[in-house]
């Protein structure tokens, strides 16, 4: 019944990492020349309502004082600093760029399990660096770089990683995944407060692929909350940023682009191997 838990978390947090490649698909095709903080607004608003209608299936609201301090401070540093900066990413580096570098949030999430007293394993180290690599390989970035791109890019990762690790302290101290992906919202919107008329304007003008993305990533965040209710942040954080590998899925099945190439089959390869270890499914002895 344990192993059975275990399977389920698992499949739970790979799927955050689906939502969010269908999140970063959409953004790729339609909104690389949206403003970043208006773009954050916009889908952090669509994805209420999916957050609304699925809050009473993730765990109530329950949030002691505490623990809605850390969720408030999760949803601003992940939807006002991380989400924003990702797309001003997007824009300095090209969607490939800014998905390597933002990759390393599994990297510096190791970081965070470590200040959080939780073990870190060399199987979870190792499955780290392959899904990095993996997803240097499928982005096949060959665009332009730039050190305030580079650097950017860093900082997502750092972001992302921060809130995971602020997300899994503050269900420590007693918040439940709904309370604490609804509140993140809230702080994150109430934060971009002179982005929502901008916002209003960009879901009026692109409203489908605004609302799509909205709903991939209140989806995935929801899961995100959930899945580290059960697993540790050095496992829930690198398992998310299989995005990459969605994304280019995706978008080469809605563009009929070209077969996959060795470097594809050798990324797909990688990834699922590092998903195998830093999961535990499998450990180097």
């Amino acid at each position: 019944m344990m192993h059975l838990a275990l399977y389920a978390a698992l499949a739970v947090a790979i799927s955050v990492g689906i939502a969010f490649g269908i999140h970063d698909s959409v953004a790729k095709k339609y909104m690389e020349d949206a403003n970043p903080g208006a773009l954050s607004a916009a889908t952090l608003a669509t994805g209420i309502p999916v957050l609304l209608a699925i809050s009473p299936l993730s765990g109530g609201l329950r949030a002691p004082p505490l623990a809605a301090l850390a969720f408030i401070a999760a949803g601003v540093l992940n939807f006002a600093i991380g989400r924003t900066l990702m797309y001003v990413a997007t824009g300095l580096l090209t969607a490939n760029g800014a998905s390597v570098m933002t990759s390393t949030s599994a990297a510096f999430s190791t970081i965070m399990a470590f200040l959080l007293g939780e073990p870190v394993t060399g199987s979870e180290a190792m499955g780290i660096v392959m899904i990095i690599t993996s997803v240097y390989l499928i982005s096949e970035w060959r665009g332009r770089a730039s050190l305030r791109g580079i650097g950017t890019g860093l900082l997502v990762g750092l972001a992302i990683a921060g809130s995971v690790a602020i997300i899994k302290v503050g269900e420590d101290l007693g918040g439940s995944p709904a309370a604490g992906f609804l509140i993140a919202y809230a702080a994150g919107l109430t934060a971009l407060a002179d982005r929502w008329k901008e916002a209003r304007l960009l879901i009026r003008s692109r409203k489908g692929p605004v609302i799509s993305m909205g709903v991939a990533a209140a989806a995935g965040q929801a899961m995100r909350y959930v899945a580290l209710t059960s697993l540790p942040v050095d496992v829930v954080t690198p398992l998310q940023n299989l995005r990459p590998l969605v994304a280019a899925a995706v978008l080469s099945s809605a563009s009929g682009q070209r077969r996959p190439r060795p470097r594809h089959w050798a990324a797909a390869a990688l990834a699922l191997l590092g998903v195998t270890l830093v999961s535990g499914l499998l450990r180097l002895t």
